[in-house]
């Protein structure tokens, strides 16, 4: 029989040698070295992964349901997971360039080799630098920047980019024989509203005018409507958050205008109606998100964010929820080297995942290619109305 110095056989040998006097003292330092380094070897190994989110800044709201499809998702996994546990590391970037700096400072220093963040492109933006010139991945489901694509670096995303984004709008306002649209871009988040703009009046020919505010220093509706009144546009396209999005509809309506609302993926879930109430009626947004899925995962998915944190599901939830299934699987792939950048990386662009939101194929910068729908609000739910790409 082959000994065991842990367990079985080889520890009861051990263990009548001591009962004599002249081997106790060595033989008890050995018993307990053995059983520590017994317990070290059967103890799961943690691989820490960090989040870094919006959490109370300005329209923080949001950021909590990212933070409960992470939990969530973490937390099933590791029920499963024998081998290595996931500890999730959450931090608030407090939507300021100061506050993403000092979190993912923090994360990285907690011994994170991936960060997936941040809710908004600009926060992105400003985290790259840092997290990547760690040698840490950055990874994220939110941040749709072009400044960020098709570059061969650890940034990888699981949402499309604005150069599919303004393809997208562009086909959509024909469709709705758009002549001319005002946009309204919140510069608050330039990396995602300015370069959004930027892209889509290369595919729209019609004219296009813009209004600007910035959620973080404060906004003088009034004028704004004003200046949208002045312009009379058969359209308005909201590049802005959820709350904006919302008192923008609702100020513009009570002013008379009837022309049609457009607006992001930024606003998309339960928060534009709960806001907006009947002024965001017949608005439509262009997203990868669905507006209902019928597969079991994201059954499972709503049912237990309902039982474990009261609350329905909404789009910023399902895709955290989704890229840390589709993280720990590049993970688990790597074996020994789970928390290797490199390797996780290789996994993620080698894979081709079907699961909660449907289909994920990365490029091998890191960029995904993802159907993408126009939706409409309908009696305070978004409704599929037609596949764009």
């Amino acid at each position: 029989m082959k000994k065991d110095r842990f367990t079985g056989y080889g520890l009861l040998t051990l263990s009548k040698r001591c009962l004599e006097r002249r081997w106790l003292v060595p033989c008890l330092y050995v018993i307990l070295a053995c059983l520590v380094t017994s317990c070290q070897q059967d103890k799961p190994k943690k691989i820490r992964i960090g989040l870094s989110i919006n959490l109370s800044g300005y329209s923080g709201s949001p950021g909590e349901d990212i933070r409960d499809g992470a939990i969530l998702a973490v937390k099933e996994i590791n029920r499963h997971q024998t081998s290595r546990k996931l500890e999730l590391i959450v931090k608030d970037d407090r939507n300021t360039p100061e506050g993403v700096k000092k979190a993912d400072k923090e994360l990285i220093r907690a011994g994170c080799d991936v960060i997936i963040g941040h809710s908004h492109s600009q926060n992105t933006l400003v985290a790259y630098p840092l997290v990547t010139g760690a040698g840490r991945i950055l990874i994220t489901a939110y941040t749709a920047t072009s400044k960020l694509s098709k570059i061969d670096d650890l940034f990888l995303r699981t949402s499309v980019d604005n150069f599919l984004y303004a393809r997208s709008f562009a086909k959509l306002f024909r469709t709705r024989q758009i002549k001319n649209i005002l946009l309204v871009l919140d510069l608050s988040n330039p990396s995602f509203s300015k370069d959004l703009s930027d892209k889509l009046r290369k595919h729209f020919g019609n004219e296009i005018k813009e209004a600007y505010i910035n959620t973080q220093k404060g906004v003088n509706w009034p004028l704004v409507v004003k200046q949208i009144l002045r312009a009379m546009p058969d359209g308005v396209f909201m590049i802005t958050e959820v709350k904006s999005t919302a008192i923008l509809s609702q100020m513009l309506r009570e002013a008379g205008y009837n022309g049609r609302f457009f607006a992001t993926i930024w606003a998309q879930g339960p928060y534009l109606a709960i806001y907006g109430g009947k002024a965001v009626e017949g608005m439509e947004i262009v997203s990868f998100i669905r507006s209902r899925y019928d597969n079991v995962f994201y059954e499972k998915f709503e049912q237990e964010l309902k039982r474990q944190f009261s609350k329905r599901a909404s789009p910023k939830s399902a895709r955290a929820y989704e890229l840390i299934y589709i993280l720990a699987d590049a993970m688990n792939r790597c074996g020994n080297k789970a928390d290797n950048p490199v390797c996780i990386k290789d996994k993620l662009i080698s894979g081709n995942y079907n699961f909660l939101l449907g289909r994920v194929r990365f490029d091998r910068f890191g960029d995904v290619q993802r159907p993408i729908f126009s939706l409409k609000m309908v009696k305070g739910h978004f409704k599929l109305v037609q596949r764009l790409f």
